[in-house]
């Protein structure tokens, strides 16, 4: 496996330092930038919605003014210079400098004044479209089922939240300010020598075409290969992610050179890419240098066989003004391909994150009522219910019904891949249910608001989040609680003694995941928030697997003391853990093989539960 996956990125390296541009070789490309990070690469021009997200996140209002502001601007740049050039005309301009000193300062003033209200307007546009683009997409990813996030890599993830944002914080807004006014400046360099030298425009016509064709030809190549840039960076942050998770188990495997050669060859993948880019930039500069050579070339020509064959219409100030105008009309029109291309490539990452925003969602805008004491009681009812996470794969299980009365402590145990957790997530709905349906407290979950069913509901998993902040916010994010129900809810977790010894009690600091905390504690800091809120039913989804056995005890001990007489479900691989429970439900490849009491099930000397009871006891 790993020298696959080193020739396949051999065949990367080689296929970027390749100048050819035969499909097959592209395809070889793209075909193991999809296999690395599994992103889709769009292909083509950016679609026009790219550019309609961004600007409708800017603003009418912000925009509107920006426009007035930058094209009122320019019109005073324009009138300043005519009216320096009238000045330097007039034969009797030492007898009215005043006056012509206080118009030239007034128009200076005033594009100052409206040079700051354009460039304040345009980052401010700018800022509120990062912002909506942000939070949309924040808020659409919070809402996806888990699904996305057990098929998508963390790195596209993070790509989008630190590349493509960055790019949006701090290169769109100001691309398209700067683009914005070199358009103007050369729109105005073109007025100006049109007013001095008509036949300027016979030529400049021709030219600006050969300047579309190269900034075509340069944003073609440039937009695909931003493309490839991004996709190529996604497997570099999943694979840093990755080494940083599995770090402990890399080094007891002494796996460091191997996962060091893998990291370095997908840098270099995407090192080819960013230096073709930079090449690509390299040769856009010097081809339109050579452009502007012959614009000024032909401007020139033109003002002075002008002035020879006009002179009393084209003076030399107002050759003096063309002049001064067409020299930096090479470089306004440089900048314009540039921008141009550049923002171009910027909207893909507008265009990735207008897609992040639009993906499909759990359903969180139900408006079904709902008594507020709903459920009462934690009666659990599935009817012929089926659960297929994907239709290319079996499903789940299909035509299962079960029914848990209020109040049961019930275990649920099997091989892997039998559906214990598929059937506890189900009641979460955060397994897809294709077939049948569940039922608490005689009401289908289906017509019940999401928010409000998961609130009603309590889990602890194997792997228990704790976000960095004080233990208080960690229980009662929202305030709702007073401390001394949270200390209650301490007590009956087991954790008041570790909580009452720590440095800052309710409000000491929780790092990162919670690292100060042991595992174990972390597990009863779940089940302290679940009695806090008080829930009907208590889901234990593997939460003991990482435990040692007194650890687990106390666990199981403390979920069963706080919620003696709601509803309690077990899931769990390690067998002694469901012993104690009511009632014992064993599934094999999605079916219940058997069903009843721990005494019940041991009795069977034939039966799945003893068998495995057996076998796990043979093995220690």
């Amino acid at each position: 496996v790993k020298s696959n996956v080193f020739q396949e990125e051999k065949l990367l390296v080689h296929r970027l330092h390749s100048t050819a541009s035969e499909t097959s070789d592209e395809e070889e490309i793209v075909s193991w930038n999809l296999t690395s990070s599994n992103e889709n690469r769009e292909y083509g021009e950016i679609p026009l919605k790219a550019y309609w997200t961004y600007f409708s996140e800017c603003g009418l209002f912000w925009l509107s003014i920006y426009i007035v502001s930058t094209v009122s601007w320019q019109v005073l740049r324009i009138m300043t210079d005519f009216w320096l050039t009238k000045w330097s005309e007039d034969k009797h301009a030492n007898e009215q400098v005043f006056y012509y000193l206080f118009v030239y300062a007034l128009f200076s003033f005033g594009s100052i004044c409206l040079s700051m209200v354009s460039n304040c307007t345009g980052q401010t546009a700018g800022a509120r479209a990062r912002y909506q683009l942000h939070n949309s997409m924040l808020e659409n990813l919070l809402k996806c089922p888990m699904k996305f996030y057990e098929t998508t890599p963390l790195g596209q993830i993070i790509n989008r939240f630190s590349n493509d944002l960055s790019i949006i914080d701090k290169k769109i807004a100001t691309s398209i300010q700067r683009l914005i006014q070199f358009f103007l400046m050369c729109v105005s360099a073109f007025i100006v020598n049109s007013i001095v030298t008509p036949w300027f425009l016979v030529f400049a016509a021709p030219i600006c075409v050969v300047y579309y064709v190269i900034q075509k030809f340069y944003t073609c190549s440039l937009r695909e290969l931003q493309r490839l840039d991004s996709i190529a960076r996604a497997p570099i942050l999943s694979h840093y992610s990755e080494t940083d998770t599995g770090l402990e188990t890399i080094r007891a495997f002494k796996q460091q050179e191997t996962f060091t050669n893998v990291f370095f060859h997908k840098l270099d993948c995407h090192t080819n890419v960013f230096y073709i880019i930079n090449a690509g930039n390299r040769w856009l500069g010097i081809a339109l240098d050579y452009l502007g050579a012959v614009v000024v070339f032909i401007a020139i020509l033109v003002s002075l066989v002008s002035s020879t064959v006009f002179p009393h219409l084209v003076t030399p100030p107002l050759i003096g003004l063309a002049i001064n105008y067409t020299l930096l009309l090479p470089i306004y029109l440089n900048w314009i391909v540039k921008f141009l291309s550049d923002i171009e490539m910027y909207m893909g990452a507008v265009e990735r994150i207008s897609d992040c925003s639009k993906l499909p969602i759990e359903d969180y805008n139900s408006e079904a009522e709902v008594p507020k004491n709903w459920p009462l009681r934690a009666d659990i009812r599935l009817e012929k219910a089926s659960v297929q996470y994907d239709s290319s794969q079996q499903p789940v299980f299909t035509n299962l019904n079960l029914t848990i009365p209020h109040g049961q402590k019930i275990g649920i145990c099997g091989q892997t891949g039998s559906g214990k957790s598929s059937l506890a997530m189900c009641l979460f709905r955060m397994a897809p249910l294709q077939e049948g349906q569940v039922f608490i407290g005689d009401r289908n979950i289906s017509t019940i608001p999401l928010r409000r069913l998961r609130s009603c509901l309590s889990a602890i998993p194997q792997d228990v989040i704790m976000f960095s902040g004080t233990i208080r916010d960690n229980l009662d994010l929202r305030k709702e609680f007073t401390d001394e129900e949270i200390w209650h809810c301490l007590e009956l977790a087991q954790l008041k003694k570790t909580v009452s010894e720590y440095a800052g009690e309710l409000y000491g600091q929780v790092k990162e995941g919670g690292e100060n905390f042991s595992a174990g504690e972390r597990q009863l800091f779940c089940l302290a928030r679940g009695i806090l809120h008080n829930t009907t039913c208590l889901v234990m989804d593997e939460a003991t697997s990482s435990l040692d056995a007194d650890t687990e005890k106390t666990l199981i001990n403390a979920a069963r003391s706080a919620f003696e007489k709601k509803t309690v479900i077990i899931v769990a691989h390690r067998l002694q853990s469901l012993l104690d429970c009511e009632r014992i439900i064993v599934l094999e490849s999605g079916k219940i093989v058997e069903d009843g009491s721990p005494c019940q099930l041991l009795a069977k000397p034939g039966g799945v539960l003893a068998s495995m009871l057996r076998a796990t006891q043979s093995t220690k």
